[in-house]
């Protein structure tokens, strides 16, 4: 017999050769809830059930008594069907590869500096020069825009996000991009959208009138309160930069309410005394990320050792947030405008999505330097080897590496059964801290894992109407979820 079966006896009905489609059992609190791989689907189940399909993993041919048969159809982990078996199969690598080829390229980082005026502890772009000191002409800026558009095919959006070292060093080129880039975007029928990621130190009031005036999103530099902010990211004399900064912010606040700050959690810093600050100041959306390792010859490195107590305090501080959108959940305050932290992954358990890859690294998403080369991210750059090539000559769309690095063709991630929320990492991180783009980082797989627990042990004991609110929240989000 090659497929599944029953046999009776005695009265009672057995299954043989059943499958159990690919899956994960969280325990919480005393309950536990089974997270189905393939697709993003969890339900709760009883403490009994999760315990008998742990005993069945060592022994697939086991013969399974008619009752648990029903459990595991009930809870939709048995593919006892010839269709069902095909479909618990796990995607292959070639078929998600198949899906990324000649993805357009959608979003660019342009450098139109690769020079800064802080010099921020944990910088991984050497000082903010990226291992070449210098600014964009406009001719290269031009010509940037150009390939973008060229590379972005039959889509009707693209994305600009001005970055540097600190973009607004070269604020007159900033203002002819956006012009040029919008005249050329209408004529080929397409709209243009602008971003900025800036230390905040040059936000005069032309800029912040400009910014307005444009709709280009700033991304502020951050970090939390004086004492953390003056330490990390102070001016070239050594001087503090927080009190000049916050001043620019409330100016900015008036024309740019909702704004985003990012925060390094870089040494013995707190990430909850990072975020208290960033609530002070009155950003709407705070993002904290740990600072990576750096690549690049002579950007200061961080003791490995810190690395490890960074990762456990940035835990504490994820799973904190995980209790406090349920906590929103429960009280109905997600608000559409502002996404809180964790909102996206648990979309994925809404609606079923996976996600193959981290970003758009090297397919959706590139980076152009000061002198036109092009990178596969914003990270990247200045590595000569992680080069792609020039503006010049280098057509995006191919059949290339970051292609053929979807989720499934990574080593280590295939088969751990939290890849489609995470995608495999970032591959600057992965690369930095394991040496290697395809292996992640086991402090971030932990850290992810452990998330990704939470909320599926969160989601599976929320109520028809809270899952029906998320979805809402979710399908009105739309695209601003997806990667």
């Amino acid at each position: 017999m090659f497929g599944p079966y029953e046999i009776a006896c005695d009265g009672r009905t057995w299954h043989g050769n059943v499958t159990l489609k690919e899956h994960h059992i969280v325990a919480r609190d005393g309950a536990y809830s089974l997270f189905r791989v393939q697709d993003m689907a969890a339900v709760p189940i009883g403490e009994a059930l999760a315990k008998a399909i742990v005993r069945l993993l060592p022994s697939p041919g086991t013969l399974i008594p008619d009752a648990l048969m029903k459990a595991l159809r009930g809870c939709g982990l048995a593919a006892d069907e010839l269709a069902d078996t095909e479909a618990a199969a796990p995607a292959t690598a070639s078929t998600a590869v198949s899906a990324q080829a000649g993805r357009p390229v959608v979003g660019m980082a342009l450098f139109l500096t690769q020079t800064c005026n802080l010099r921020c502890l944990y910088c991984y772009g050497d000082g903010g020069e990226y291992g070449e000191r210098g600014l964009m002409d406009a001719e290269t800026a031009r010509a940037a825009v150009d390939w973008l558009l060229e590379s972005s095919l039959e889509a009707e959006k693209v994305h600009i996000s001005f970055f540097g070292g600190e973009p607004l060093l070269g604020f007159s080129l900033l203002r002819e991009v956006v012009a040029y880039a919008r005249k050329q975007a209408a004529a080929r029928g397409k709209v243009v959208r602008f971003n900025l990621t800036t230390n905040g130190t040059l936000l005069s009031d032309a800029v912040i009138a400009f910014l307005a005036d444009e709709q280009i999103e700033p991304l502020i530099s951050f970090d939390g309160p004086p004492e953390i902010h003056d330490r990390q990211r102070p001016f070239k004399n050594g001087r503090g930069s927080y009190a000049r900064v916050f001043a620019n912010i409330q100016k900015l606040r008036q024309k740019v309410p909702q704004l985003t700050a990012r925060a390094t959690v870089y040494g013995d810093a707190d990430p909850i005394a990072i975020r208290e600050g960033l609530d002070e100041v009155g950003f709407a959306t705070c993002i904290l990320c740990p600072a990576s390792p750096v690549l690049l010859q002579g950007a200061l490195k961080e003791d490995a050792s810190l690395c490890v107590e960074t990762a456990e305090r940035m835990l504490a501080y994820r799973r904190a947030e995980v209790a406090a959108l349920f906590g929103a959940i429960a009280e109905r305050r997600l608000d559409p405008t502002r996404p809180p932290p964790g909102l996206f992954q648990l979309a994925a358990l809404a609606d079923g999505r996976t996600r193959r890859a981290t970003c758009g690294v090297g397919r959706g998403l590139h980076a152009v330097a000061v002198n036109g080369d092009v990178y596969p991210c914003h990270r990247f750059v200045g590595l000569e080897e992680a080069r792609l090539g020039h503006i010049s000559e280098y057509r995006a769309g191919a059949l290339n590496d970051y292609h053929r690095a979807v989720v499934e063709n990574l080593p280590l991630c295939r088969n751990c059964w939290a890849r489609y929320f995470c995608g495999g990492g970032c591959f600057y991180h992965n690369r930095a801290c394991t040496g290697d783009m395809h292996r992640p980082d086991p402090l971030f797989c932990h850290e992810t894992k452990t998330v990704c627990e939470d909320l599926i042990h969160g989601w599976c004991t929320l109520s028809e109407e809270d899952q029906t609110y998320v979805q809402e929240q979710v399908e009105e989000l739309g695209s601003e979820l997806r990667p």
